[in-house]
């Protein structure tokens, strides 16, 4: 997407249409990449396992990646809570695309579904496949493997702020890493689509909130 972090006024929120018109486009948009990604892959005969379609492989490096993903994101998550001025002008700043209400948040599942799916098939399935293929023999080309999608990624979500942009790198890159240390797909999904769930949860608590003082 391509908007900007800055607020928007009263009326240029009056002038964007229905939010949910922005999480099924986006959600389509993103489902139509993997798909295009997923059928270059598929004439190319390659192994679906190449890409993680199989079940994760789990020890204890991939359970302790786990915890630091665990406790990296709730800690942000708690201090975007308990920090009632940061929460309030970062949801004021992206109220345009975030959920505010159960209504909103019944259409936001749909796009959380999809970039979960969606953006693992590209970002991490994808990219770290050609890029692995591709460095192979290179110093650090694993770091790179990992790095460079996380890069990406990151950058595509500027319209949130740099500051999200650097917390969203740190969980892209334990995505990847992730990804390689449980070789599969299914399990970065999976928290990929309850991270996006849980952070369109935020707005919804602001609204709730109020409603109690009132």
């Amino acid at each position: 997407m391509s908007f900007k972090s800055e607020r928007l006024s009263a009326e240029s929120l009056e002038a964007l249409p229905p939010k949910k018109h922005l999480f099924y486009t986006n959600g389509l948009m993103l489902i139509i990449g993997a798909m295009l990604v997923l059928t270059f892959w598929n004439i190319n005969e390659r192994p679906w396992e190449k890409i993680g379609f199989t079940w994760p492989t789990i020890d204890r490096n991939l359970v302790l990646l786990l915890l630091i993903m665990l406790v990296f994101y709730f800690s942000d998550v708690l201090y975007s809570w308990l920090n009632k001025k940061y929460r309030d002008d970062k949801l004021d700043e992206l109220s345009y695309l975030m959920p505010l209400n159960w209504k909103e948040y019944g259409h936001f599942t749909f796009l959380a579904v999809a970039a979960g799916i969606s953006e693992e098939i590209i970002f991490r399935a994808f990219l770290m496949a050609y890029l692995e293929n591709y460095l192979n023999g290179l110093v650090y080309s694993t770091m790179l493997v990992i790095l460079l999608p996380a890069v990406v990624f990151s950058v595509s979500h500027l319209y949130q702020g740099w500051w999200a942009v650097l917390k969203i790198f740190v969980l892209a890159s334990l995505f990847g890493l992730i990804y390689i240390y449980s070789g599969s797909l299914y399990l970065v999904i999976i928290i990929h689509i309850l991270i996006d769930l849980i952070s369109g949860l935020l707005g919804i608590g602001r609204d709730l909130q109020r409603q109690g003082n009132e």
